[in-house]
């Protein structure tokens, strides 16, 4: 807020000074320079600043900035030697021309660094070229070209003199272009190089009607739109916030994608505008707005292109995300070690089994599971739970569902059994199966299993019963029958 009090502050001095001070006056001079050059350097310490708290691009975008400055501080000390210290007009053009124009490389560089975009290169380059176009159309039939043709001055000077509103609507079209890319936290920076860019351009375009005419001096009013260029730069380079981890992450605001089609729309209503009162468009004007026109068309593709792209990208996505989805939702309901059905799965699945069939459940606990983990270590005992799982797939009906409920437990869920005894008759031969060897990573391996058989009976109200009845029988079946240990042989 201080900072901004004491910019308006200048650029409100500096204008009120040059309307008291008399025209022309070596006093108004004196003042309109140092101000100049006070405010440049201002702009490139702020500049500086922003460069030395932030890292990657946006420091270099600052540091640049800052050099942009110090080039137009250069060039405005070149004009106060000519008009302070030899008390007379400066020869135009002269080097310190030179050191005015170097800003607009250093100052568009700056920004793309700053704001700059990483996607959608060849739009942006578009919406730049339809911004420079239409603010250009707009420059020369209103200012630049009846200035141009009654201006007394060489063909370098008005060369020189065209260059200086020329570069700031090229500054103006960058800057209009990365407002709606800035990210959120960068947006006031980038409205603020804008209006930097605009007060700029009002200096430019007041400096080559007078200049033109040769009614230019050094302390004219005019000046005071490079002071307030400058003091908006500065104020910039003060709020820009420090550069985090994802700020080049671009985010566009949907209201603002339309700004580049702004000064296009003004060009096209200066161009009725001239030909309904009778004028007619020059072949420069006339070329330029067509050229405009065919870059929006172009833009207008590219951006179906892109979109196209973007459509296919976004399906693209769509798919993984489904097949993600998918891959977790059979996490959820699956035993990542057997590819079985987990305890989840098969509770739903049981729940899910219509009340008017018959509906048995096999619990199975291995015999002698623990030892093998102690002779040959947990990745035999792993391979050894994959194994018994390809088993009782094997065995058992497409229709049942297979599940490991956890550690050395299995179970199988027999939707549609035609009676105990069917559910019995698996129980037995799973049984006799799984005592029979198994090849465990080179070993060979024996074990046992106690298999208990439950049936759904009327009055079940969920499937805890069911399985508490299936486990009370697997450990009937257990203690009946006396502790195996695995034999493990060589193979």
């Amino acid at each position: 807020m201080r900072a901004g009090l004491l910019g308006a502050g200048l650029v409100v001095g500096h204008f009120t000074a040059l309307r008291v001070l008399p025209p022309g006056s070596q006093a108004a001079t004196n003042l309109s320079v140092g101000v100049l050059i006070l405010s440049a350097l201002i702009a490139a310490a702020s500049a500086g600043a922003a460069a030395r708290r932030n890292t990657g691009r946006a420091r270099y975008g600052w540091a640049v900035l800052a050099l942009g400055m110090v080039g137009w501080a250069f060039g405005e000390s070149v004009w106060a030697f000519y008009v302070t210290f030899r008390e007379g007009h400066a020869p135009f053009p002269n080097v310190g021309d030179f050191g005015f124009l170097l800003m607009v490389p250093g100052a568009v560089a700056g920004m793309v660094a700053v704001l700059g975009v990483r996607r959608g290169l060849l739009r942006v380059m578009l919406d730049g070229l339809v911004i420079a176009g239409s603010l250009l159309f707009l420059s020369w039939a209103f200012i630049l070209e009846p200035v141009y043709q009654a201006g007394n001055l060489t063909a370098g000077a008005k060369a020189m003199s065209l260059a200086y509103p020329l570069s700031d609507v090229l500054l103006a079209a960058v800057a209009l272009i990365l407002l709606h890319r800035a990210a959120p936290g960068h947006r006031a920076t980038a409205a603020l190089i804008l209006a930097a860019a605009l007060a700029l351009s009002v200096g430019d375009l007041g400096f080559a009607y007078l200049n033109q005419h040769s009614t230019y001096t050094c302390g004219d009013p005019i000046d005071t739109g490079w002071v307030a260029g400058f003091v908006l730069m500065a104020l910039a380079a003060h709020r820009a916030p420090a550069a985090r981890p994802g700020d080049d992450a671009e985010q566009s605001v949907p209201i603002l994608l339309w700004l580049p089609y702004l000064p296009l729309a003004l060009a096209v209503l200066a161009a009725v505008d001239l030909l309904a009162s009778g004028d007619r468009l020059s072949a420069f004007l006339s070329v330029l707005l067509g050229t405009v026109l065919l870059l929006v068309l172009a833009r207008q593709l590219v951006a179906l292109r892109d979109n196209t792209a973007l459509s296919r990208d976004l399906h693209r996505v769509v798919a993984e995300l489904r097949e993600r989805e998918n891959e977790l939702h059979h996490l959820a309901y699956h035993d990542p070690l057997t590819g079985l059905a987990n305890r989840a799965l098969f509770v739903s699945a049981a729940e899910a089994a219509r009340d008017d069939e018959t509906l048995a459940v096999l619990y199975l606990d291995l015999d002698g599971f623990k030892p093998v983990n102690d002779v040959h270590g947990h990745a035999a005992g792993d391979a050894l739970l994959i194994e018994v799982g390809r088993l009782l797939r094997a065995h058992t009906r497409a229709d049942d569902l297979v599940a490991r409920l956890g550690g050395d437990e299995f179970a199988v869920l027999m939707p549609g059994v035609s009676g105990r005894s069917e559910a019995e008759d698996l129980a037995r031969r799973l049984t006799e199966r799984l005592t029979q060897p198994f090849g465990i990573l080179g070993h060979t391996v024996r074990i046992g299993a106690s298999v208990g058989v439950g049936l759904r009976e009327e009055g079940d109200l969920s499937v805890d019963a069911l399985l508490r009845r299936a486990d009370e029988s697997m450990y009937a079946v257990k203690s009946t029958r006396p502790g195996r240990r695995p034999v493990v042989e060589r193979v």
